[in-house]
């Protein structure tokens, strides 16, 4: 199944914009799965660890150039692989301020492409606030889903939706 995921996402990276035309892309993600610890900065479950290093290797050719993560840890966590395999140093942004990141994330560069690792509650309204549209809440153990927001020119957004890893119960 990853092998499959890993064929579509090459594809849609090659194909989804027309030649020619230059975006920011933005990928989007949940933290991995946590330890059934109910603690605000509960740590990633040995499945999450292992959907980070799936992460990783999905991710390992999309020349991600910056990665945001929040001050809780799990989101640390799930980008330490990827961090770790392009030799970056993640930005830590507040959980509670959307506005920071949006910030940051509108002034992304024609072809760079950045990574957000977030919670079931931000990246929805990550993906609103740059334009990609209302999009479903995260189911409680929903953890595979990867959206990517392509922002064009004169604020044109196209978004597109994934699953990577292990599907998510």
């Amino acid at each position: 199944m990853v092998c499959v995921r890993l064929a579509l996402l090459a594809v849609l990276f090659s194909v989804w914009l027309p030649p020619g035309i230059s975006a920011a892309t933005i990928i989007l993600i949940r933290h991995a799965e946590r330890t059934s610890a109910m603690s605000a900065d509960a740590l990633l479950s040995p499945a999450g660890e292992e959907r980070a290093r799936q992460l990783a290797e999905v991710l390992k050719d999309a020349k991600i150039q910056r990665i945001y993560v929040t001050e809780v840890r799990r989101t640390q966590q799930t980008a330490e692989p990827i961090a770790t395999g392009l030799h970056l140093k993640p930005i830590v942004i507040a959980k509670d301020d959307i506005d920071a990141l949006v910030s940051q994330l509108r002034k992304s560069g024609e072809n760079e492409t950045v990574l957000v690792v977030g919670h079931a509650d931000t990246v929805p309204l990550l993906i609103e606030r740059l334009g990609g549209g209302p999009v479903p809440a995260f189911r409680d153990t929903e953890y595979d889903r990867m959206t990517m927001l392509f922002l064009g020119a004169k604020g044109k957004v196209q978004v597109v939706t994934l699953r990577y890893g292990n599907i998510s119960p």
